[in-house]
């Protein structure tokens, strides 16, 4: 596909509701099966048909017309677009809604009793490589009478009906073709808008570009310039991607859970552990090429930056198109998401109930891979499912969801469940599977609003009030200085589980010593110990753990924090205090300006709106010559050093209002929720 099939953000979309697939193929309305429609022996004029060719656009507009004027109607150019070259490579002609006098008569502009306007009938011809033109949509269906000067004929519908002034419907089965030769894959295209919802979507783009200069979209079209796919992302999401987008989720829910809306979002946590959104797309297939075209959009969004880590759902189209576009990103998949396939997989084994529990166990609780591979095949063998697809195919695919397999990299504190790791709970109270496009539309930004509003009361707890320490040790004190109220609760959880864990030397060598920590747990009412290794280097105070709790979630475990208390460190390096969880973090998105910006910040979003239109003009008067050039870069330089020094003290004198805070609105639409 040419550079002229694939518009960004500049570009106006030209999205055509009648249809958005590469092919239709026509069926009868009750049977909804391939019917070939013609005249009878004694008509000269064929019904339009998808896969008609004609030697230029010219016979297709003499054809069509001649077919009008046989049934009675007018026909107009709707749309028409040309190449580089200046040659129509693209055509639609529609009925005007209104039947004419074929006469010629000018004064009669309708001879129909019943009329009304935009009617839906239509074909749409694309020039093809060899210099034809074909014909590759057809509605057929009017919603109005045909002029009586039209000659009207039976046709061949699997027997003879009379056509009369009766509609003809036609509905269509949506497919791509995957060449000329008839191949159809069995995937179903998605239809994106339909019903109006294609012009509200279009409207919402250009709204949303005018009022933020940052706010990225891009269209991806099919060759008869028909919209496959939409990707966007406002300049909040965009800037919040600079702090957060290390790790991320697409939720594919509602594409594979048969929604209205074919609807994929780009996800991530913030320092909060609360959802924020990167982007959304309507993909309208769920093949690797349209999620291909998804992670390249992402990329053109965010400057060419890839995320560190991405989750998505046990797919393998999403992994072809990752290798492909990520191919330095880890990528894993949602644990949940294939654990409840179990009983569907292996339910019709007599022993089902205990596969399913061993399973569980060595899924969730092998501390180490070759504790898990071990006990893993040893499952296979006790209970003879050597021969069993899926187990085999998971097993081979291990490192993408095993938790001893992925544990050993930082995915942000995003859970192995996947309802803690999607959009879907951003979502509640605004879709549904019966939402359409046109009311999500009209929810998008109440949606994100409420999460805006969610982050900015944390905030307010987090940097006006403080949580008790439950132990007396200055570490924890060192995190609650430094987290936010959410992440040092689970800092304090680790602090908790801490008197659970028995500490022994196992041996020491050189400056590095190997500790074996013994955790008592309780696991369905039974006491089961949970041993790991912690090896603790003296000279850096460098701590390492089996569990692996702070390479996944960036929070020191228990069995760390036990050995730090047997050696008495009063202080960890700043590599164990994550800037990423920070609640003195200055976070430039809060700021960005967008439709749903949070009310109480925009005395500070017109500061800065204030702000950056001086520091342009004073860039434009100084970029004339190098020396006010370099004036300017060092004043600004000087000034920044200032302001960092000078902020801070504003900050601790300041009264934040929690009154303000402390109520937001539910998505529900049910009242307030206290915070």
């Amino acid at each position: 596909m040419g550079d002229d099939c694939d518009t960004d953000s500049h570009a106006p979309l030209d999205i055509d509701s009648s249809g958005c697939h590469e092919n239709f193929i026509p069926h009868s309305l009750e049977e909804c099966k391939a019917e070939i429609l013609s005249f009878d022996e004694n008509d000269d004029v064929d019904v339009p048909q998808p896969g008609m060719i004609f030697s230029s656009v010219d016979e297709v507009r003499s054809y069509y017309k001649n077919f009008a004027d046989r049934l009675g109607f007018r026909i107009k150019i709707r749309t028409s677009r040309k190449g580089r070259d200046g040659r129509v490579k693209y055509i639609r002609l529609q009925c005007t809604g209104a039947a004419g006098d074929r006469g010629g008569n000018k004064g009669v502009r309708n001879t129909c009793s019943y009329m009304k306007p935009n009617c839906d009938a239509k074909i749409t011809a694309m020039l093809s490589k060899d210099g034809t033109f074909r014909v590759n949509t057809v509605t057929l269906s009017h919603n109005h009478e045909l002029s009586s000067h039209g000659i009207l004929k039976s046709i061949d519908m699997r027997g003879k009906k009379i056509l009369g002034q009766m509609k003809v419907d036609m509905c269509v089965k949506m497919t791509s073709s995957q060449n000329d030769s008839g191949n159809y894959p069995k995937k179903i295209r998605h239809l994106i808008g339909e019903n109006g919802d294609s012009e509200s979507l279009q409207k919402y783009l250009v709204r949303m570009q005018k009022q933020d200069s940052n706010f990225f979209y891009t269209v991806d079209v099919d060759d008869f310039f028909t919209v496959r796919n939409v990707f966007w992302a406002d300049g909040r999401s965009r800037a919040a991607y600079e702090s957060f987008g290390d790790v991320l989720t697409v939720d594919t829910t509602y594409l594979f859970n048969q929604y209205k809306m074919p609807l994929a979002t780009l996800v991530g946590v913030n320092h909060h552990g609360q959802s924020v959104l990167f982007g959304c797309a309507l993909l309208s297939s769920e093949d690797s090429e349209s999620f291909v075209w998804l992670f390249q959009s992402l990329l053109h969004c965010m400057s060419g930056v890839p995320p560190q880590g991405i989750i998505t759902d046990h797919s393998e189209a999403m992994k072809k198109a990752i290798e492909t576009v990520l191919p330095s990103t880890r990528h894993r998949w949602c644990l949940s998401y294939i654990m409840k396939k179990l009983p569907q997989k292996l339910l019709g084994y007599a022993q089902y109930e205990s596969i399913r529990h061993h399973l569980q166990n060595v899924v969730y609780d092998a501390v180490v891979i070759d504790e898990f591979e071990r006990n893993w095949k040893k499952i296979v063998e006790d209970f003879g499912l050597e021969d069993n697809e899926w187990l085999n195919e998971l097993f081979l695919e291990r490192h993408h969801w095993v938790p001893s397999f992925v544990r050993g990299n930082f995915w942000a504190g995003m859970s192995v469940n996947l309802h803690n790791e999607s959009m879907h709970a951003f979502f509640d109270g605004y879709v549904n599977q019966h939402t359409t496009l046109l009311q999500f539309i009209d929810q998008y930004d109440n949606a994100l609003q409420y999460k805006a509003e969610q982050e900015y009361v944390a905030d307010v707890h987090s940097s006006c009030s403080t949580q008790s320490c439950i132990t007396h040790s200055l570490i924890e004190r060192q995190f609650q200085s430094a987290y936010t109220n959410a992440k040092f609760q689970e800092v304090q959880d680790e602090f908790g589980g801490k008197g659970d864990c028995n500490v022994s030397v196992d041996r020491v060598d050189g400056s590095v010593c190997h500790y074996k920590v013994i955790e008592d747990r309780i696991i369905g009412d039974m006491p089961r110990e949970y041993v790991v290794e912690v090896t603790y280097d003296r000279v850096n105070c460098d701590v390492k753990c089996d569990c692996r709790l702070f390479e996944f979630r960036g929070i020191l475990c228990r069995h760390s924090l036990a050995i730090l208390s047997q050696e008495r460190v009063k202080e960890v390096p700043d590599r164990y205090v994550l800037d990423r969880w920070r609640k003195n973090m200055r976070r430039k998105y809060v700021y960005v300006k967008t439709s749903y910006c949070v009310q109480h910040l925009k005395p500070q979003m017109e500061r800065l709106e204030l702000l950056c239109n001086q520091f342009k003009s004073i860039a434009v008067s100084a970029a004339e010559f190098e020396e006010t050039s370099s004036f300017v870069n060092v004043t600004l330089c000087n000034l920044k050093e200032k302001l960092e020094a000078w902020v801070p003290h504003f900050g601790n004198s300041s009264q934040v209002d929690m009154e303000e805070g402390q109520y937001i609105s539910s998505p529900y639409g049910a009242g307030d929720v206290l915070i």
